[in-house]
């Protein structure tokens, strides 16, 4: 992955100086900010604060005005573009980091719902297959459900609609499903399309993810309770 010359090792401590301040800015346009409460801010002392404001204004990613023993900072398109190839850069090293879970024993009411004829028919049309009747189950730890979450944000969910079944007087919630494929984490060239669903009725515990497919993804995969499977979303 090739950074941006503007975030090179020799600038490392000046784009981490610029986040910061970035942060503490948020929506405003500019930050009366002393030497001192910088220093702070970085747990550094006040005089190598100071000399990371002059460097960051040397080299043009912040401007500032001196108003008596205050100073006032604004962040320079030059910063802004800095903080954007950044951005990119973690973006990209999150997408690729590998979001590994481990198969575990489901409560089989995700085979109850999928065959319900109002998830049924609409399963089918939007994701463009029959689903088996049934779902896999996939426990993950804290930091690759956090990871899986962050991932989702960048990913546009295909939409089942909330109905009402009329003879049973009962009411089912939408489901918002994700476009991904699965594959054993010890052979990755067998990867199966498949979607997670997000379902916010569930009484499954903590960090269980329910994935969907056209294929019994146990058997297709030789899947045992303990395996470790990976989740992939395409690249846009």
């Amino acid at each position: 992955m090739k950074l941006n010359k503007e975030i090179s090792q020799d600038n490392y401590a000046n784009w981490f100086a610029l986040y910061h301040l970035c942060q503490n800015i948020g929506s405003q346009k500019a930050i009366h900010i002393s030497s001192t409460e910088f220093g702070k801010i970085l747990n550094l002392s006040q005089q190598t604060a100071s000399r990371r404001i002059n460097d960051l204004e040397e080299i043009g990613w912040i401007q500032r005005k001196i108003i008596g023993k205050d100073q006032v900072i604004r962040i320079t398109k030059k910063g802004a573009d800095v903080i954007l190839a950044m951005y990119k850069n973690l973006r990209q090293i999150l997408e690729e980091i590998l979001i590994v879970g481990e198969v575990t024993e489901g409560m089989k009411e995700g085979g109850y719902y999928v065959r319900i004829p109002g998830y049924l028919a609409q399963f089918q049309e939007k994701l463009g297959f029959k689903p088996y009747f049934g779902t896999l189950n996939i426990q993950l730890s804290d930091l690759n459900k956090e990871l899986l979450e962050e991932n989702l944000k960048n990913q546009i969910p295909v939409r089942i609609e909330g109905f009402e079944d009329n003879k049973l007087g009962r009411t089912y919630g939408a489901v918002d499903c994700f476009i991904c494929s699965v594959s054993r984490l010890d052979n990755q060239d067998v990867k199966v399309d498949s979607a997670i669903l997000k379902i916010k009725r569930t009484h499954h515990k903590k960090n269980i993810v329910e994935i969907l497919a056209e294929d019994y993804l146990r058997e297709k995969l030789k899947l045992k309770d303990g395996d470790r499977l990976r989740i992939e979303f395409t690249k846009k």
